[in-house]
């Protein structure tokens, strides 16, 4: 069976940017659903808010455009509906933005895992779906659970 992963916009950023100790863990992920191992989903917020840090990074626009695209080889984009964000709103998280992300992919059918750098912002996620680091569902994938 494939796993279906939300990814958080600080994974994509990890990865594109080399930044913080999980980005090639981000890559192994990444590699694994260009291989069709894995489904991944981002809102479509990660990736303009994405764009945006490249572009502050000083990124060109050809740069911008060939990493996008090469992000949506392998993503299916997604948007919040107004009960992700009614949900959100009410949900206790204390990054607002977080709270959307984390009800957007729960409205996903089947999707088994929130993927994110940041665990601690997630501390009122339920029980339905975990959230877990790169490094942690790389290590979970690698041992066969």
């Amino acid at each position: 069976m494939v796993a279906k992963l939300f990814i958080d916009t600080n994974v994509y950023l990890d990865f594109l940017m080399q930044r913080g100790p999980d980005w090639q863990r981000a890559k192994a992920i990444f590699k694994m659903a260009e291989s069709g191992i894995v489904k991944i989903f981002t809102s479509s917020s990660s990736l303009i808010n994405v764009m945006y840090v490249m572009q502050t990074y000083k990124l060109d626009r050809e740069e911008i455009i060939a990493h996008t695209n090469a992000i949506l080889s392998f993503t299916t984009l997604v948007n919040p509906d107004n009960t992700a964000f009614e949900i959100a709103l009410l949900s206790g998280f204390k990054d607002l933005e977080d709270a959307v992300q984390y009800h957007t992919a729960l409205e996903i059918k089947g999707v088994n895992y929130f993927i994110t750098s940041n665990i601690k912002d997630y501390g009122k996620a339920s029980k339905l779906l975990p959230v877990i680091t790169p490094g942690e569902f790389v290590e979970l994938h690698s041992s066969g659970s």
